[in-house]
């Protein structure tokens, strides 16, 4: 799965503004999370076209970056998340990410991006919904 990450100012509209554009070109948007810190924001996406969306975000005047993510599945209980990030800790790998994507009764579905994700899915591989390297 593919991740875009857009830095954004900080202003009114922006996140009106950043999917206006997507749904302009008939991009879907299948995940989104918007943060703001102070006067940035950072908005971290997934969607089903990712060259068309970067270049109508390029088009309209924004910066994304694009990068490979994990995805894992796990028991839906506390402590969960914690375990995996413990787990890449002591592999010496940084969590750059970490979002849910999906809980249901019985597990939560989250993508990750670490500082070396092909480490990171040998690590993870009891957990991945689909490893990468294969």
């Amino acid at each position: 799965m593919k991740q875009l990450t857009v830095l954004v100012p900080n202003e009114l509209g922006i996140a009106a503004r950043l999917t206006a554009c997507l749904a302009e070109r008939g991009v879907n948007i299948e995940e989104i999370d918007v943060e703001s810190v102070q006067d940035h924001g950072i908005v971290v996406l997934s969607v089903d076209h990712y060259d068309e969306a970067l270049r109508a975000l390029r088009d309209h005047g924004f910066r994304a970056i694009t990068q490979d993510t994990l995805l894992v599945r796990l028991e839906d209980k506390p402590g969960a998340l914690a375990a995996v990030a413990m787990r890449l800790k002591d592999a010496g790998l940084g969590l750059r990410s970490m979002h849910i994507l999906r809980r249901d009764a019985a597990t939560t579905t989250a993508s990750l991006v670490c500082s070396d994700n092909a480490v990171a899915a040998e690590v993870l591989k009891d957990v991945l919904v689909v490893d990468p390297r294969s």
